[in-house]
């Protein structure tokens, strides 16, 4: 026979928690709950939507195709081309900072492989650390060292270059006035903070050559990670930002990256922003795109509270908001039929 005092009896505590005796609140979803709840958030919706559509026509953007710039969609994408393109600015694109963005086409960043292709252990400052998820570009194959950076995002990272000169300016009588000044621009501040110094790091050391040695440079770049921005060493390596920027893959095929700013501190004979008048890009022609039957584009755009211009978050805030006032005013209706239904009884 069993010991019943040796059983360890498996029946819970008699108290409120295990028994499920708590005090509980349980809210009853019908009409007249529901109305309010509707209401409420159709009414913070619609005139946030409003604000957002508002603000986002007050964005002054100008895009510029340059997919055959000049000669150069003939010309080697191993050989250096520079064109350039000139436009007009209809109007002043004012304000302290002018945005200055890439864009491409049927460009599919979000492909599993592609954006699954890169280590970062290794962009957190450890160059040897080329996992098995940077393949097909983890090892060169000539030295049996590990590509820094590692990976399909890393190799195929977007280098036109730009520049922008000012050629001339309209004034208000309509005549046009010679410039010929250079736009300074600034890659300084275009990465998220999230990502520069956090999860891009580069080696420890004053050195960063020696930092990388035992690595091989990506085999689609003409220079080492070390040696992108000679003018600026702080903004080299894993830390440069227009690289930091590429990483960050789209969503969609179609998108565009930042590239630059153009600072009015920067450009002290622009009166607070760029002026209406005629101006001249001039790009090195680098990144291959037509022989997959894509396009580049090159946009400039103001900003405002809420950032570059997106009028489909607007949209969408707006349509939501009026679907819930819409659906909180037939509640109401049916509402008031029930309610004159139970006078009549």
């Amino acid at each position: 026979m069993f010991d019943s005092e040796a059983i360890t009896p498996k029946r819970p505590n008699d108290n409120a928690f295990y028994q499920q005796r708590l005090p509980a609140w349980k809210p009853v979803v019908n009409i007249q709950t529901t109305m309010p709840v509707f209401g409420i958030l159709g009414t913070i919706l619609v005139p946030i939507g409003i604000l957002l559509l508002c603000t986002a026509g007050a964005v002054k953007e100008m895009r510029l195709d340059y997919s055959k710039c000049g000669d150069c969609e003939n010309t080697h994408y191993t050989q250096s081309c520079s064109c350039s393109i000139d436009f007009t600015l209809d109007s002043k694109y004012g304000g302290s900072t002018v945005m200055m963005y890439y864009g491409l086409e049927r460009y599919y960043q979000n492909h599993r492989k592609y954006a699954t292709s890169r280590s970062d252990e290794q962009l957190r400052g450890k160059p040897l650390s080329a996992g098995d998820s940077c393949a097909p570009y983890k090892l060169d194959p000539n030295t049996g060292e590990p590509y820094a950076p590692c990976g399909l995002i890393a190799n195929s990272f977007f280098n036109d270059t730009f520049q922008l000169r000012w050629l001339s300016h309209v004034q208000k009588d309509g005549s046009s006035v010679v410039v010929d000044k250079k736009i300074n621009l600034t890659m300084e501040g275009i990465a998220w903070d999230s990502d520069h110094g956090t999860k891009f790091k580069n080696p420890g050391g004053a050195d960063l050559s020696v930092a990388f040695n035992g690595t091989a440079k990506p085999p689609s770049w003409p220079l080492a990670p070390y040696q992108l921005d000679p003018e600026n060493p702080s903004n080299n390596a894993f830390l440069y930002e227009p690289f930091i920027v590429w990483m960050r893959v789209a969503a969609f095929p179609t998108f565009r990256k930042l590239y630059s700013r153009i600072d009015m501190t920067l450009n002290p004979e622009l009166d607070g922003g760029l002026e209406e008048g005629k101006y001249r890009l001039t790009i090195d022609y680098n990144y291959p795109v037509l022989y997959y039957q894509s396009k580049k584009f090159f946009v400039l755009s103001t900003t405002s509270i809420f950032g570059g211009r997106n009028v489909m978050i607007g949209i969408v805030y707006l349509v939501v908001g009026s679907l819930l006032l819409l659906i909180a005013a037939a509640f109401a209706v049916i509402a008031r039929k029930d309610v004159h239904s139970f006078l009549r009884q």
